[in-house]
């Protein structure tokens, strides 16, 4: 075998180590985008859920909201749908609003094998309790905030499981 034979092999080598490098930088930047994305998305949820947990341990920014947001017509359709105070009415619905977001941001999370029964099951016993779901059907902070992917993703888990 002579140099050149030898040269060409060597060429032919270099290339496909650029080819699979080139490759294997695609996919990096692939998943730093996704992963990019997620923590944006996990950032967004997290900060409606903490809203949403403020809203729910604070009456006086509640109301106060309530009032210049016109959630207060629910606020008080809650409370008499389930006999309660507007305050506690509020608090509930405020609390589940955090759940709801809590989860949304599962769902849209880059994630493991399992994470997707875990969701489903907790979607499954946490969303038919009635106090949750009429906040997921009438909140004004609820599901019409969320993306219709995880809206239908919910909805098509409980139902049948409302009776």
């Amino acid at each position: 075998m002579n140099w050149e034979a030898i040269g060409a092999i060597g060429e032919i080598l270099g290339a496909i180590a650029v080819v699979l490098t080139l490759g294997y930088l695609a996919l990096q930047v692939r998943f730093a985008k996704a992963s990019a994305a997620d923590a944006n998305r996990l950032t967004r949820a997290t900060g409606v859920r903490d809203m949403g947990m403020a809203m729910a341990v604070h009456d006086e920014m509640r109301i106060s909201v309530a009032k210049t947001t016109g959630a207060m017509a629910h606020y008080e359709a809650f409370a008499k749908e389930f006999g309660v105070s507007i305050e506690d009415a509020g608090r509930t619905d405020s609390w589940n609003s955090y759940w709801f977001w809590l989860h949304w941001g599962q769902f849209r999370s880059l994630q493991e094998r399992g994470d997707d029964e875990e969701l489903k099951n907790i979607i499954r016993v946490f969303y038919p309790i009635p106090a949750v779901w009429y906040s997921w059907n009438n909140s004004p902070f609820a599901k019409v905030l969320l993306e219709p992917a995880f809206v239908e993703f919910v909805e098509g888990l409980v139902e049948g499981t409302r009776t």
